[in-house]
């Protein structure tokens, strides 16, 4: 039963769309600030890089990654969902997101945008990592 719940979460539109069409892939103009990271379990891997404008606010920003569809699928909807945001905008949104995935809950985002979805991977304990995986690059900003 399980197992069949796991592969409708594969198979949602949404998640395969971010994951075979990534948004922001494109390379940026300047690059202001950039983050990665690496989930050493499996390999997978974030990688972001951000382009701000002269308020301070991501005006460009590039995506990259590699591993299963949902690290792929969370990196891309994470990007389209903060780009217009200011850096301390950024801060307070991956730790929200990230204690709304750590906690089982969904208090922080309802329905604004594509991110919606992988609060349906709360019901696989072992895929949060994949999710987080674009909110620990964000953290690692420089």
């Amino acid at each position: 039963m399980a197992q069949t719940s796991l592969d409708n979460l594969y198979k949602n539109s949404i998640i395969l769309d971010h994951c075979r069409f990534p948004r922001n892939s494109s390379p940026i103009s300047k690059i202001d600030f950039s983050g990665n990271a690496i989930n050493p379990f499996c390999g997978d891997e974030i990688l972001f890089e951000l382009s701000l404008n002269d308020h301070f606010c991501i005006e460009e920003i590039r995506f990259e990654g590699e591993g299963c569809a949902i690290t792929l699928a969370s990196g891309s909807m994470i990007s389209d969902h903060i780009k217009g945001m200011s850096i301390e905008e950024v801060s307070v949104f991956t730790e929200k997101f990230r204690l709304d995935m750590q906690t089982n809950s969904c208090k922080s985002f309802h329905n604004e945008s594509d991110i919606f979805v992988l609060y349906d991977v709360m019901a696989f304990p072992v895929r949060i990592k994949c999710v987080l995986l674009a909110c620990s690059a964000l953290e690692n900003l420089h």
